[in-house]
Order: structure tokens, then C-alpha cells, then sequence
């Protein structure tokens, strides 16, 4: 059973204040919008079961007057009467919940299945809920739960006695005011469930230990997320995802070196909020980085954690397909992540390609040997379709494997944690607008991402001091939670324009078609199964890279873009992404900062730091060296002009100022870093900020085996453990990070094999 989940982002108040006609903001870019919702808004692993609630936020919200035109020409403004029920924008739903507990009695014995309101125990444990007071909170259950530890273990259905706990709790937030109007006023609080091991987010990483660990039959696991939505498997389609319902919609703070030509002067700093996290809305590259990066993380103390320690595990996740890659030293093809090279090929991808070869530039596989050069990227796709995390390691055992149940659409606010035995035994989350609260025997592992992940500790304790008791936050233990934060900074507004010979613009008729036919066809062989011109990449050093020739400082990226649109309106242009990366005239270049020495910090919502955002702070450019890197980049790119690539296709570049930096000469080094403050960007690839260290290292948040410093039976396994940020793109190396914790875990609890 299916039913449509998935909301694309609510762009219409932006596009009420446009300076200019923008596409996406015309009734062509609404139809889209619209089209997409209903062809692709479902999700095959959605169950009425498990998502009692699929659709109760939708407003009756209409947009304002769009501006009618087709993706060339443009035409005057006209009101389109739109469906609410697609384009109206989502509502968070996040209510305060002032829960006061009052314990029911036991249910009848005997109850078959496995509910939300049944945890498992041993027929003659004496866990006596009726002895609690009227009002207990997590501590009461804490204690008594710790005393018969020892007595539970897993035991069928049948054998379990259910247990109905009733909360009295009145929602009592305006969000929430329109979704409790009919609804009675008690609702239930479920009794916790037990389980061996709890696994918080389905990203990268979470997907695969959940798979792995779920592989021993006599362990149960736990997993949470939102489904992954059709939406998400259409390579083409990946900047709508961003900024709708299934992504985080982060942004940073301002801050005066970055973003400043933004809206709020805050940048977006994307993030799945879905089952398979960012692998389900992330433009698809596999790429493992380089051989360097694990050798030094080993060098600073992190035993098994060199390149050669690690490779096994990109090997064991990997079934490559791509015919060039067949290197047994550096591939794996048993794996269930399938890996390839778009069928569809992109004639500005293979121009790009053949001018950096010419260059000098080798074509090399990025994930062998070698890495400084050029060729298209590797891909997480199978026949034209996204290969997401979630696809790949949960979809095929998720109605296999008996022990591994998934709790969609919850949202974990905190571990559990015994305040005197320091020992993480489950944790508290809200679902469908209701707090639960589940039982790990063995460890809750916290992969909720580098945004995340610190997040959730600070909520359980974990974390600075100073941050803790300023929130009235007890403090379990003083740790550098939430600093080190990396990405890799780069820019908008470094255009190449393309002719007619290159440029791949369509009509608006052409648009709709093109997406209906990928609907509809059984092979997905077309323009919107590839990323356009993100296809393509290259590795190359500045004159301030490493002394070591193997290491390269800059990726270069490219993306499509509307050169007309783009420099009428650049802050509403940005803002507005919605249209797919197929279709373009003219070239973004984007030079990505590998190993940046700036470091940023995030920290939690003073106003509400369960609910609301955490307080980014990336702190691009703080390090000049980041800005000399960048800059140089920006001119070494320049010599793609003077390839015959480019010559025989007259491809240059726009050497006008964009609207932020029109003080600055196009060109100089002034203008270059006009660009880096004005215009920021990320690849949202956000890491550090969970540091995995020896304990001689004092910024170190986890050990080299993942684990918790000073908290037993936690650990975090995301990009959040990295010291240092790959020299690439990060979504491989969340999924062998999952890869190679498992194996610790494994390792670690052997005895129960």
C-alpha cells in the first residue's frame, strides 16, 4: 500500500519578491512541482500500518500570482490556481509535549505481534509498573529496569504481555493546535520495547549497520526514519529534495566572511531527514578519497584506521559495475551497493573532460590507484535510478529478517543514559506527535549525522559543559561535542556560457513530457537518469598544496545553470532551485576546498534546543590559506578557454560582475574572494564534530573503536568521527565508517554468537 508522503519544497514567498521572471517561479516550474508530487510522491516501502497519520499537516494554502512563462521565452504575470494538496507547504510538526505519566495495568496475556505498545520481557520478569507513583519520569523506570537487566532476552510474540501506559499530556503548542482538534484529549504512551542494539538515523551509515548487525539472528535491532520517497530515485531530480519535506532545511548563521549575498545572509546546508539519509537526496557520487586521508588519521592515534585498514571495507559494501573499474585490488562486486557510470552521457560532460585531458590532466579512476586527474564520476545508480543507502541495505531484508524492526517518521531526541553507571541503555524519541521511549541491552549506536549526531549527545549530556548548564542541561560528561565542524567551501557565480551547439535548454512542453516518459518507461536510459554536467570532475594542486604530488587540494565541480535568470536575480535564483540538472545553458564552476584549515562549531537552539534548529557556524575563510586555495583554483580553471574542447564548441567565460561584486574587477583577486563571501556554498558534506581521537587527544569525543569517552555502550558512527575531512565527496565513506563498526561491534560481543 502506497500513499503519496513526499512535499516539495514552498518556494512561493519567494517568488513573490522576485526582481525577475524566473522559470522556476512561472506556471512551468509550478506544473513541475505538481507533476512531480503525484507521479513520484509515494514511496514503495510506505505501510498504513506503521504511518498512521501519512498526510495530517497539509494547509489549505494557495499560491500567490505566478509568473507565466515558458523555460525561453518570458511572458507577463498570471494567476494560477493551484492544488493544495500539491504545492501547499508542509507544516513542521514539532509539539512540546508536557507529559504527566500514569501507569495502567498490565494488558491480557498472550498478545500476538509486534506493536508499538508491546516490549518483549521474560513471562516471569517482575517489572511492576503498578508500583510506580501516579507521576514518574525516565529515572524511576531507570532504576528498576537496571535491576532486572540481567533477566531479559528475546522471546517470541505470543510469550510477551502487553502493557498500556496512558499519557494525560495536553499538546499545548500552536503547530500542534490544528492536528489535535479532533483527536481525544488522553492519548497512549507506549511501553518501552527492548531490544539487543538500537541504531538512531538511517543515513549512510545507519542503513548499513542495521543490515550487518541484524545478519546475527538472535539480535534484535532498531532503526528510525521516514520512508524514502519514489521522488528520491530519479538521478536529475536531486535539487528539488533539498528544502522539502524530507531534508532538514538547515541553514548557518550569519556570519561576515560568508553567505552574504544569501537570503538572511544565511546559507542552506541540506540534510536527509529520510530513510537513507543524505545517500537519498545527494547527487550520487561515489568517490572514497584519498589514500592520504586514512593514513593520517591512523598517524594521529586512530589505530585501524588506515587506508589499508579501511579498504576492505569500501570493497565489502561495492558491486561495482563499471567495466573500466574491474581492479580486484580496489573494487569489491558482491556488495549491495551497486556502483556505475550513467548509461546517459551529457555532451558538455564529455567536453569538459576531454579539455581537461588536454590539458595534461590523466583519466583516472578516482577510487584506485590514482586520484589527481579527470573522468566522469562513479556513481550510486542502477539502471538510471538512484541507489540510495536504504535501497541498498534495508529495502532487500527489511520483511526478511524477523529481528530488524524500523520505526519510521521518529524523531530521537535523547539517550537514555544511567546517571551513575555512566551506561547508555536506550532512547526517547517522538512519533506521530507521541513520546516513546525504547530499551537498548547491548548499545544505542548514534548515526545521526555531523549535524545530528552532536545534537542528540548535547540533549543527553554529552557535550561542553559551559553549552550544558547555561541550558539547565545535566552534565554526564564534559566533552568537545558539536566543534572541528569541516566541509568543503566553495561558491556560486563562475559562469561558462554555452551556444546553441551545448546548451541543453527545452521548452516547458518538452520539460513535462520528459518527465512523464521517465515515469512511465521501464528503462531509464534518458537525459534525467544522468546529474548534467555533475557528472563530471577533476583533482587537481595549487601552487599551495601538499608537498606529497599524490595529494591534490581542489575538486572541481560543475553544475547547469539559466545564464539570463542567474544574473537578474542570483539571491532569488539560489534560492528557488527546483528544476532538474539536465537542462541548462550555461556552466557553474565550482572549485571545492579539499582540506580546509578553517574550522567552524555548531551548538544547540538556546530558544528551544529539543525542537529547533542547532546554531550553525561553519566559519569559512577564517584561515586565509583557505582563501589563497580558492582563488587560485578560480584562475587555474581559466585555461579550459584556450582547449580545442571549448574552442570548437565557443565556450568561454562570462566575465561580467555579478550583482554582489560589481565593485571588483572580473578576474581579480578581490573579485575571487567578493565571489567566496557573497555567494558561499557547500556540497553538504559536513563532518568533525564528534571527533574520534586517542584519549591523549583531548578535542577526541569517541575512541578509535567508536565508543563514547567516560559513557559505556554508546557509539557514533557518521561523518561526525572524522578528525580530518576527506579529499572528496563523503558518501562512501559514511558507508564503509557503518561497514567497519559493525565488524567492532561484532567483535566486541563475540561471546554471544
Amino acid at each position: 500500500m502506497s500513499s503519496q508522503i513526499w512535499q516539495p519544497p514552498d518556494i512561493t514567498a519567494i517568488c513573490a519578491e522576485q526582481n525577475a521572471p524566473l522559470t522556476q517561479c512561472s506556471h512551468t516550474g509550478f506544473v513541475f512541482l505538481a507533476l512531480l508530487t503525484q507521479l513520484f510522491g509515494s514511496s514503495k516501502d510506505y505501510n498504513i500500518l506503521d504511518n498512521p497519520y501519512p498526510k495530517p499537516f497539509l494547509s489549505d494554502y494557495r499560491s500567490p500570482p505566478l509568473v507565466e512563462r515558458t523555460i525561453s521565452e518570458p511572458a507577463p504575470i498570471k494567476h494560477v490556481a493551484t492544488n493544495p494538496h500539491l504545492l501547499g507547504p508542509p507544516l513542521n510538526f514539532e509539539p512540546h509535549v508536557d507529559h504527566k505519566i500514569h501507569a495502567h495495568s498490565y494488558g491480557p496475556k498472550g498478545s500476538q505481534g509486534f506493536s508499538e505498545s508491546s516490549f518483549f520481557l521474560k513471562p516471569d520478569l517482575k517489572l511492576d509498573f503498578e508500583k510506580f507513583p501516579p507521576r514518574f519520569d525516565a529515572a524511576d523506570f531507570e532504576s528498576n529496569f537496571f535491576a532486572n537487566k540481567h533477566d531479559f532476552f528475546d522471546v517470541e510474540p505470543a510469550d510477551s504481555e502487553k502493557v498500556t501506559v496512558v499519557d494525560k499530556a495536553e499538546i499545548i503548542t500552536e503547530k500542534s493546535k490544528a492536528y489535535n482538534k479532533n483527536k481525544r484529549k488522553r492519548k497512549k504512551r507506549y511501553a518501552p520495547e527492548v531490544y539487543d542494539f538500537i541504531v538512531v538515523g538511517a543515513g549512510s551509515a545507519g542503513c548499513v549497520i542495521a543490515n550487518r548487525l541484524s545478519e546475527v539472528k538472535k539480535w534484535k535491532s532498531s532503526e528510525a526514519g521516514p520512508e524514502e520517497p519514489d521522488v528520491t530515485s530519479v538521478p536529475a531530480f536531486a535539487p528539488v529534495l533539498g528544502n522539502s519535506n524530507i531534508d532538514w532545511r538547515y541553514r548557518t548563521q550569519p556570519e561576515e566572511l560568508t553567505c552574504r549575498a544569501h537570503r538572511g545572509q544565511t546559507c542552506p546546508w541540506f540534510s536527509g531527514r529520510v530513510m537513507g539519509g543524505s545517500s537519498s537526496i545527494n547527487y550520487l557520487v561515489y568517490m572514497r578519497g584519498n589514500k592520504r586521508d586514512y593514513d593520517d588519521w591512523a598517524a594521529l592515534g586512530n589505530y585501524g584506521w588506515s587506508y589499508d585498514d579501511v579498504l576492505p571495507y569500501f570493497k565489502k559494501s561495492e558491486n561495482n559495475q563499471d567495466i573500466e573499474a574491474k581492479d580486484e585490488i580496489y573494487h569489491g562486486v558482491d556488495g549491495p551497493l551497486t556502483v556505475e557510470r550513467f548509461t546517459y552521457l551529457d555532451k558538455n560532460v564529455a567536453m569538459i573532460v576531454k579539455a581537461f585531458h588536454e590539458t595534461g590532466l590523466p583519466l583516472v579512476d578516482f577510487n584506485g590507484e590514482q586520484q589527481i586527474g579527470t573522468m566522469t564520476t562513479q556513481a550510486t545508480s542502477k539502471d538510471g535510478k538512484r541507489m540510495s543507502s536504504n535501497s541498498a541495505f534495508i529495502r532487500p531484508v527489511r520483511h526478511k529478517r524477523s529481528n530488524l524492526f524500523v520505526r519510521s517518521n521518529a524523531q530521537v531526541t535523547k539517550i537514555l543514559i544511567h546517571r551513575h553507571k555512566k551506561i547508555a541503555y536506550g532512547v526517547k524519541y517522538m512519533r506521530n506527535g507521541v513520546w516513546h521511549e525504547v530499551r537498548a541491552l547491548k548499545e544505542v549506536v548514534l548515526s545521526a549525522g555531523a549535524l545530528n549526531s552532536p545534537r542528540i549527545l548535547m540533549l543527553s549530556g554529552i557535550g561542553p559543559e559551559k553549552t550544558l548548564k547555561e541550558l539547565n542541561i545535566p552534565v554526564l560528561k564534559n566533552l568537545k561535542v558539536g566543534y572541528n565542524l569541516q566541509d568543503h567551501a566553495t561558491m556560486e557565480a563562475m559562469l561558462m556560457g554555452l551556444t546553441n551547439k551545448t546548451s541543453t535548454s527545452i521548452s516547458s512542453d518538452e520539460l513535462i513530457n520528459g518527465v512523464k516518459k521517465y515515469h512511465s518507461s521501464k528503462h531509464n536510459d534518458g537525459p534525467l537518469s544522468a546529474t548534467g554536467p555533475l557528472y563530471v570532475t577533476a583533482f587537481v594542486r595549487t601552487p599551495f598544496a601538499d608537498e606529497d604530488e599524490t595529494v591534490p587540494d581542489i575538486q572541481y565541480h560543475f553544475d547547469g545553470r539559466n545564464l539570463r535568470e542567474f544574473y537578474s536575480d542570483p539571491t532569488t535564483y539560489l534560492a528557488t532551485r527546483t528544476l532538474p540538472l539536465a537542462y541548462y545553458d550555461s556552466i557553474n564552476v565550482r572549485p571545492i576546498l579539499l582540506s580546509p584549515k578553517s574550522r567552524g562549531y555548531l551548538t544547540l537552539n538556546k530558544t528551544d534546543p529539543v525542537f529547533g534548529q542547532p546554531l550553525i557556524y561553519p566559519r569559512f575563510f577564517t584561515d586565509k590559506r583557505d582563501v589563497d586555495t580558492l582563488v587560485a583554483a578560480l584562475e587555474m580553471i581559466q585555461v579550459l578557454e584556450k582547449t580545442k574542447a571549448f574552442r570548437e564548441n565557443g565556450v568561454e567565460f562570462i566575465r561580467v560582475p555579478v550583482e554582489a561584486c560589481v565593485n571588483y574587477e572580473w578576474g581579480t583577486y578581490d573579485y575571487f574572494f567578493c565571489l567566496l563571501r557573497s555567494y558561499t556554498a557547500t556540497i553538504f558534506h559536513p563532518a568533525g564534530t564528534c571527533r574520534m581521537g586517542p584519549p591523549s587527544d583531548k578535542e577526541a569525543v569517541v575512541n578509535p573503536r567508536l565508543k563514547v569517552y567516560g559513557i559505556r555502550h554508546l557509539r557514533v558512527a557518521d561523518l561526525s568521527i572524522v578528525p580530518n575531512i576527506i579529499r572528496g565527496n563523503t558518501n562512501a565513506p559514511a558507508i564503509m565508517i557503518g561497514e567497519k563498526v559493525s565488524d567492532m561491534i561484532k567483535e566486541d560481543w563475540n561471546h554471544y554468537f
